[in-house]
């Protein structure tokens, strides 16, 4: 009897192990949207399509509405937190470390200080493992291509990967304040 509950003891704990292997894929899915509303009683198949393709049309706008309103708060609380940006330039990939210890890393060369001011010479910007999710747009500078312009936001003024809030394409910029202080000459 013993064997059998620690077989099945073991088991359990297998079972555990990979479900908690598992959970960061189910927690990366992408949520499905929930199905359209049902048709009236009697509609045609031409009826339905239109209703079906009208809904889907509806949310997918609505989706779209609530992204960038979550982008534009999620940017004017960098810009409230954050004590510098600095545009750079994606200059290469470089590897730093030996063997089992090296890592990929981001060279970034400042080009223009807009909010703070700190000193402007290159720095690195790498991760030391690969996040659950796949890339992350906040990281875009880490996964840029040489000549790419991001805007680093900074907690700090000093070009330590420590210091760094986010990072983003300049395109992905929609913060007045923001666009305001990229503009100023």
């Amino acid at each position: 009897m013993n064997r059998l509950v620690n077989g099945l003891g073991r088991f359990g704990i297998i079972g555990a192990v990979a479900l908690a292997l598992t959970a960061p894929a189910f927690a990366c899915s992408i949520m499905p949207p929930p199905p359209p509303p049902e048709a009236p009683a009697g509609a045609s198949a031409a009826d339905v399509a239109a209703l079906n393709l009208a809904w889907g049309q509806s949310y997918q706008a609505q989706r779209v509405a609530e992204d960038q309103a979550w982008r534009l708060r999620l940017q004017v609380a960098l810009f409230d937190d954050a004590k510098s940006l600095l545009i750079v330039r994606y200059d290469r990939e470089a590897k730093v470390g030996k063997g089992d210890d090296a890592r990929t890393v981001a060279v970034l060369k400042p080009v223009r200080w807009v909010k703070g001011a700190g000193k402007s010479t290159e720095f690195q910007l790498g991760m030391s493992e690969a996040p659950p999710c796949g890339q992350m747009i906040g990281h875009a500078a880490y996964y840029g291509k040489p000549g790419d312009v991001f805007l680093v936001y900074l907690s700090g003024s000093e070009l330590k990967q420590d210091k760094v809030l986010e990072a983003y394409a300049i395109d992905r910029i929609v913060e007045p304040r923001t666009i305001a202080a990229l503009t100023a000459r």
